[in-house]
């Protein structure tokens, strides 16, 4: 039976698509085949960052509206064989989150994960709309005002039904004035269970390919084998960084 992941963010920068990257990658290393939906209209980079977006014909709104199906529309990643992506509309149009909920159900027991990339910044009453049997997974960094809008985004969530876990994305021990970054005050405040802590990498800005290395890497495959039900225990900071 497959299981579909929704990550999701309060505010832009979060480094989302690179943990979707990243998930994606370290489940196909083990050998599961993983879908990749660009839910993030009118910002197509799914494609771009696997190097793909040279073969991109259709687009999940062209799937949801009729116009193509899986098999014409997911293109599969050369350099990760278990893994095919659905890009984005380049229209900014909001996808109708029902419609994508309904499809993936329908889909995916062919797959070991769907992994979907939502846009950044949707609130509770959008997201609703996706089946609460998916796993969300909030991805925020340690800025303070990204933190309070995960807090609030969990909450509106919990009205639902849906309980986000957490990843703190781009980690640093220290924000920019200095001052330590408190990882219990980030779990406090975002109101959801930690999944994993991934730390600012800065060999993977800019990076067009499958994220294979490096300590964000290494993190985000100890986050992927969490998901995937493996006793991975949260190593200290300091042995993260």
């Amino acid at each position: 039976m497959g299981k579909t992941v929704v990550l999701i963010s309060s505010k832009g920068g979060s480094g989302k698509s690179t943990v979707a990257v990243g998930l994606a990658t370290a489940f196909s290393n083990e050998g599961k085949s993983v879908l990749l939906i660009d839910a993030d209209e009118g910002a197509r980079c799914l494609d771009s960052m696997l190097s793909i977006d040279g073969d991109t014909v259709f687009d999940i709104r062209d799937v949801l509206n009729g116009d193509a199906d899986i098999s014409t529309a997911a293109i599969n990643v050369p350099q990760l064989p278990h893994v095919s992506v659905i890009p984005s509309p380049l229209s900014a149009e909001p996808l109708e989150l029902e419609k994508l909920g309904q499809f993936v159900k329908t889909i995916e027991d062919d797959f070991d994960y769907v992994i979907i990339d939502t846009k950044g910044q949707l609130p509770a009453e959008r997201l609703k709309a996706l089946p609460n049997t998916f796993s969300f997974i909030s991805v925020v960094s340690t800025d303070s005002i990204a933190v309070r809008n995960t807090g609030v985004l969990t909450a509106g969530l919990k009205q639902y039904g849906i309980a986000p876990r957490l990843i703190i994305n781009r980690f640093k021990k220290k924000d920019s004035n200095g001052k330590a970054v408190n990882i219990d005050g980030i779990i406090d405040l975002a109101s959801a269970r930690l999944l994993g802590v991934v730390p600012e990498d800065k060999r993977i800005t800019g990076v067009r390919g499958p994220l294979l290395s490096g300590i964000a890497a290494a993190a985000v495959f100890r986050i992927a084998s969490r998901i995937d039900g493996k006793e991975c225990h949260l190593p200290k900071i300091k042995d993260i960084l």
